[in-house]
């Protein structure tokens, strides 16, 4: 009995000490980590990379250390550690940060005082004074969520826990733009994971070839695409969001069948209304390959101020720009060149899609409609205005919320706080010269509701 009972001690001994070996070794190794990130260079002996010395970067040596990159780098991800409290002067600091980074990229500050009233820029004192009034990191917070509030726009935000998760998940996709891998760095950051409570993200070395930036990150339900017999030859595709590639193939499968059996129908219903964006992606190089018969092309401008985040976007290798003081300016396609006071930066953004012939069943030749209303925004924009200014198709509804002529987000981190904030440095206007952010894409015919618009497509394919 004696013996049975120390044979059972030992295995429970056994079992302890083999539970605990993984949990010390892991800290082991995460102290390790830190101490070799403090004692040595940019690059572990290991191969490794710890994310917080892209603070030692100016852009400059930044993008030629990425030049010299031929994939992307094992990083170092120590354990997120509970974020100390903000002194005052932290608190201030990052503050001052955010503001001088705004000042310098934002593109919207004259559209601000013409729509809201509102003078952002002279409101620096004001915020400083809301700022040193918080007493607590979610007192600082929530004063930074009002002071981005008077931006009035959907772009800019102080990030959640949720928008970093899904950026670093869909950032980890992409190696080959160095602005986008230098905010997957950036964002990797300790202060970043210990603020978000965060383990980090390495880069998929399988999946790398996104260039794409997003605004708007896709839901989980897997139902995106939907197709609806409205009778009378009539067809209707439901579009929730312009998804990433996550979605396509349940999103073409429902795609597919319409296409076989289009010689049912006179006319096509694309219904957006309360999509409030995505990913470009979806709708250049997935839908409308498929549904176009014939290519189709839009000539937008968009412009930039002279800064480290441009110069960071402009590294793509795919993304030129012009020096505005190089140009004539009266040349360009823009109903108001005092818009484009202050800026530095010129980018003629041609969208050509062509129809996808490799599949028998591409192309819908009868009437397209697109249904929208005031919460198209961002990348479903993108998409209204194109289908509008190629005549690809007849808009009815309301008019849309703008900001669809763009590059994409900036995503930036305090340096204290490791709070991220995001904003678009785009300032872009439509092929008619028009400026997206201020004058969204109005329908062709206003409705006042599904019904009316049902009613009066109806009557016009008779």
């Amino acid at each position: 009995m004696k013996a049975k009972a120390k044979i059972l001690s030992l295995i429970l001994l056994v079992s302890f000490v083999t539970a605990c070996v993984p949990r010390r070794f892991d800290q082991l190794m995460a102290r390790r980590a830190q101490f070799t990130y403090e004692r040595e260079g940019t690059v572990l002996t290991d191969g490794k990379f710890h994310p917080d010395k892209i603070e030692e970067f100016s852009v400059d040596e930044y993008l030629k250390w990425y030049q010299g990159l031929k994939s992307p780098l094992k990083l170092e991800l120590p354990d997120p550690k509970k974020p100390k409290e903000l002194t005052k002067d932290e608190m201030v600091e990052d503050f001052e940060v955010l503001f001088k980074e705004l000042k310098e990229n934002y593109p919207f500050f004259e559209v601000l005082k013409r729509r809201n009233k509102i003078d952002f820029l002279k409101s620096h004192d004001k915020y400083l004074n809301m700022v040193k009034k918080a007493k607590t990191d979610e007192e600082f917070i929530e004063t930074l969520k009002m002071i981005m509030g008077d931006l009035k726009s959907d772009h800019a935000k102080i990030a959640d826990k949720a928008y970093v998760k899904d950026t670093l998940d869909y950032f980890a996709q992409n190696f080959k733009s160095p602005s986008i891998y230098y905010e997957f760095l950036n964002l990797n950051r300790s202060v970043v994971r210990n603020r978000y409570d965060l383990k980090g993200k390495q880069s998929d070395e399988d999946n790398i070839d996104l260039y794409r930036r997003r605004a708007i990150f896709e839901t989980a339900d897997p139902s995106n695409l939907s197709f609806e017999d409205l009778g009378k030859g009539l067809g209707l595709i439901k579009i929730k969001e312009m998804a990433g590639v996550s979605k396509y193939s349940e999103d073409l499968k429902v795609l597919k069948d319409f296409l076989k059996n289009k010689h049912l129908y006179k006319a096509l219903i694309i219904d957006i209304r309360g999509n409030s964006g995505g990913n470009e992606d979806y709708w250049q190089n997935f839908l409308l390959p498929k549904l176009l018969t014939s290519p189709k092309k839009v000539t937008n401008s968009l412009f930039f101020k002279d800064s480290d985040k441009a110069k960071l976007i402009f590294a793509d290798e795919n993304l030129n720009a012009e020096r505005l003081e190089n140009m004539d300016t009266s040349a360009l396609n823009i109903l108001n060149t005092k818009d484009i006071e202050g800026f530095d930066l010129y980018m003629k953004d041609i969208i050509s899609i062509s129809p996808d012939k490799s599949d028998r069943d591409y192309g819908f030749d009868g009437e397209i409609f697109i249904l929208v209303d005031k919460q198209v925004y961002s990348a479903a924009e993108g998409f209204t205005n194109f289908m509008k200014n190629s005549n690809a198709g007849i808009l009815l509804g309301e008019q849309t919320k703008g900001d669809g002529i763009t590059l994409g987000l900036i995503n930036s981190v305090l340096p204290n706080s490791g709070i991220v904030f995001t904003y678009t440095n785009t300032l872009g206007f439509d092929s008619e010269g028009k400026l997206n952010e201020e004058n969204p894409t109005k329908p062709d015919i206003e409705t006042n509701s599904y019904k009316d618009s049902i009613r009066i497509i109806q009557e016009m394919i008779r």
